[in-house]
């Protein structure tokens, strides 16, 4: 069964990159060629960052990055490992350090949109083969594998990237826009007319994964890297589904338009996905978009060296 669904998983991945998706005013794939269109004044101004066990596992196999505040190349990372205690752990965070070290690595210098796309892909393609290696070589992670979601923020541009089920929204305007799409086989058989997409959540495949880290399919990297043009007042939201699984998107949104405080608004999250009885490890990232000090832009705005 999973072999034929995967076969038409492909197809339909296919026809979707032939055709467009439907419904996908939030993503772009502009170079540079619009560059006038965007607001190179916007970066992060604020960030909040919770991870925690839950109450009902024992340890965290969720890992997260954030990068400082004014670095030139602003990453940040929510993964949710699995395979076991040890195997998720580990997993997850060599994703976590993979993967900024390889988007750097690939960017110095660089600023058009395709070379900060294609540097996130091969970064996410590149963690994948050292946690399939890491498991080939060391049989006690042999089942460890983890998803990832990202945001890279640069030049007044945002590019979001995810394999597994962690999530990535953009807050606008009151709105929640899920921006990341669940590689859950459930997901799969909703896209391909099999389910309805409203019975996805509670089909018995939901968290069923047929792309993750540490899984061959993951032969590219990602498949899909959203590339967005940001305004004054976006909030991106990055979560694990501990998080996703329990807490609605209108409660999201009430949280993210009540609380402007980046880690406030992230502990108040959190705290309701614990409220709302979530099962698992409970990880979320919350950046804010808005304007910097004439200084601060200037500061970022410089090239990224191997060491920033």
């Amino acid at each position: 069964m999973f072999a034929r669904l995967w076969r038409k998983i492909r197809g339909s991945q296919a026809d979707r990159k032939s055709a467009g998706s439907p419904g996908s005013a939030v993503e772009s794939s502009h170079d540079d060629s619009d560059s006038l269109n965007v607001d190179l004044s916007l970066a992060v101004v604020g960030v909040g960052a919770v991870s925690i066990c839950g109450n009902h596992r024992e340890h965290n196999e969720d890992s997260l990055y954030v990068s400082d505040k004014l670095d030139r190349l602003s990453i940040y990372i929510v993964a949710d490992g699995m395979g076991g205690q040890l195997g998720g752990e580990y997993a997850s965070r060599m994703a976590v350090e993979i993967i900024p070290r390889e988007i750097r690595k690939r960017f110095l210098g660089e600023f058009r949109s395709s070379h900060v796309k294609n540097a996130i892909s091969e970064a996410i393609s590149q963690a994948n083969q050292e946690i399939l290696a890491s498991s080939h070589i060391q049989p006690h992670l042999s089942n460890m594998g983890t998803t990832v979601v990202q945001l890279v923020v640069r030049r007044g541009r945002a590019f979001v990237a995810g394999i597994g089920d962690s999530r990535c929204y953009r807050y606008r305007a009151r709105r929640m826009d899920l921006l990341t799409r669940d590689h859950s086989m459930a997901q799969a058989l909703a896209e391909v007319g099999t389910i309805r997409q409203e019975d996805v959540s509670s089909h018995r495949y939901n968290h069923v994964l047929y792309l993750y880290l540490g899984s061959r399919e993951v032969d590219r990297g990602a498949t899909d890297v959203k590339i967005l043009n940001m305004i004054d007042g976006d909030r991106f939201l990055l979560c694990s589904d501990g998080l996703s699984g329990v807490v609605s998107e209108k409660e999201m949104a009430e949280i993210l338009n009540s609380e402007p405080n980046a880690q406030k608004a992230a502990e108040k999250l959190v705290d309701l996905a614990q409220t709302n009885r979530s099962r698992d490890n409970i990880t979320c990232v919350i950046v804010d978009i808005g304007y910097l000090p004439v200084q601060a832009i200037e500061q970022i705005s410089m090239p990224p060296t191997s060491e920033s």
